[in-house]
Parts: C-alpha cells; sequence; structure tokens
C-alpha cells in the first residue's frame, strides 16, 4: 500500500513539474514570438546632416522586429516633423526622440569632435560661385606673395563645409524656372570644420594672403601630395606664356 501511495505521489510530483517546465517554455515561447513581430519604426531615409529641420521627406516608416526597436524611437512622420537634428542619422537609422530638437540648433552640435569651425570671407569668384552648402567637401588653396613672386599650395584638403552665411543647415541650391540652372546664393562667408592649428592658419593667411575654395564630388576624401607653385614655375599643369607647360 505504502509502495502504491509513493508511486502516485512520484507521479503526481513528475506531472506538475512536467506542466510547470511545459508553461514556462510555452511563455517564453510566446515572449520570443511578441519580440520577433513586426511593429513601426519611423527610419531615415537618406543621410541626415547634423542641424537638418525633418520634414515628411527625410523619413519613413519601416517593420522592424520589436526586439531591434529602440528606446525613444519615433512611429510616425508626424512626430519628427518640423524638429532639428542634433546629431547625424546614417540611411536607415531609427530617428529617436533623445537626438531631436523642437529649438534652435547650435552650430556647435555640427563641429567634429576635435575640431574647430573656423569662417573665412568669400566672393562668388573664391567661393564657388556661391553653390557650396552645408556638407560639402572642399580644398582651400592660398596665394601669398613671397618677396614679389606669388606662391600658391593647397592648406586644406577634403574640409566639411559647416555652414554657409548663417545656414548650417543643408539645402539644395535653388534652380532657376526658365533655364535649370543653379542659382547662387548671397552669402559671403563659408565655415568649415579645421584642426586647432589649420584654424590659426586660415586666419593669417586671410589677412596676408588670398584664399580660394574647391569644391570636391561627394565622398571625396582621397588627400593628394601637390607641389607648391612659385612665380611662373613650370609644373605640371601649370600655365607659362598662354599655353600649358608638358612635364617632359
Amino acid at each position: 500500500m505504502n509502495n502504491q501511495k509513493t508511486l502516485l505521489i512520484s507521479a503526481s510530483a513528475g506531472l506538475l513539474a512536467a506542466a510547470v517546465a511545459w508553461a514556462w517554455f510555452a511563455g517564453k515561447e510566446r515572449s520570443l514570438d511578441a519580440m520577433s513581430a513586426p511593429a513601426p519604426a519611423l527610419v531615415a531615409a537618406d543621410h541626415i546632416a547634423s542641424g537638418t529641420r525633418l520634414d515628411r521627406t527625410l523619413v519613413e516608416v519601416r517593420q522592424v522586429p520589436r526586439a531591434f526597436i529602440q528606446p525613444g524611437a519615433l512611429k510616425d512622420p508626424a512626430e519628427a516633423e518640423g524638429q532639428a537634428a542634433l546629431a547625424p542619422f546614417a540611411r536607415g537609422e531609427q530617428i529617436l526622440a533623445n537626438k531631436l530638437t523642437t529649438t534652435g540648433v547650435a552650430l556647435a552640435l555640427a563641429v567634429p569632435p576635435g575640431k574647430r569651425a573656423a569662417s573665412v570671407a568669400v566672393d562668388p569668384a573664391s567661393g564657388v560661385a556661391g553653390l557650396l552648402k552645408p556638407g560639402d567637401l572642399v580644398d582651400v588653396i592660398v596665394t601669398v606673395d613671397e618677396g614679389g613672386a606669388p606662391r600658391t599650395f593647397v592648406l586644406m584638403q577634403a574640409a566639411p563645409v559647416l555652414a554657409v552665411g548663417r545656414s548650417f543647415s543643408p539645402r539644395e541650391p535653388a534652380a532657376s524656372a526658365e533655364s535649370g540652372l543653379l542659382t547662387a546664393s548671397s552669402a559671403d562667408t563659408v565655415t568649415l570644420a579645421a584642426s586647432p592649428f589649420e584654424a590659426e592658419q586660415l586666419t593669417h593667411l586671410e589677412q596676408v594672403g588670398r584664399l580660394k575654395i574647391v569644391l570636391r564630388s561627394p565622398g571625396d576624401r582621397e588627400r593628394i601630395s601637390l607641389p607648391a607653385i612659385t612665380g611662373v614655375k613650370a609644373v605640371r599643369g601649370s600655365v607659362e606664356g598662354g599655353e600649358e607647360v608638358r612635364k617632359r
């Protein structure tokens, strides 16, 4: 009799343990199913630079597994519309509430760590005809007078443009409705991201020489070693007497 009772208790305990285990695994399965279920998340439709004022063309809603939705991620374009980016967003990156602001965006937020925001005066000839915009990459070429002979050299290469005039939000240059050509802006300063030494050089050379900004292709960060040109020194690609001097 005792043996039967012991067996009954053992069997009941085993069934109870099995029921508890089944319930635990079933709950885990439901939890995993819930976390893997898709849910809406707002992401950047393209690269968004710091300082950009968001609108519905810059963001899109994607279905993302719940487990991969970051805390604070927005779900609807209306939540982001009119807000400004405090930091850049890569294409496809989730739009987080703590990276947006409804108030003004300071230029300092766009300055890369270790860099300085250095502004230089430009005119249509030295500033790419006023067609620069924040986010462009440029070279800075300097010409100084050395003992009556001009000397030209490259001071900076692939320098990011932080602001044009008082605008540090990337905007495409306006196009003329009649000609379809880009129209120049009236900005008379360009602000670049420069190292502390480059900022010092820019400040000095702007006073003693002439600066010219040269626009690069988007994403082109190659640094090329170029010789300085002094006077009418014949180097590859230089011009002397109206004719190109070819390196022999």
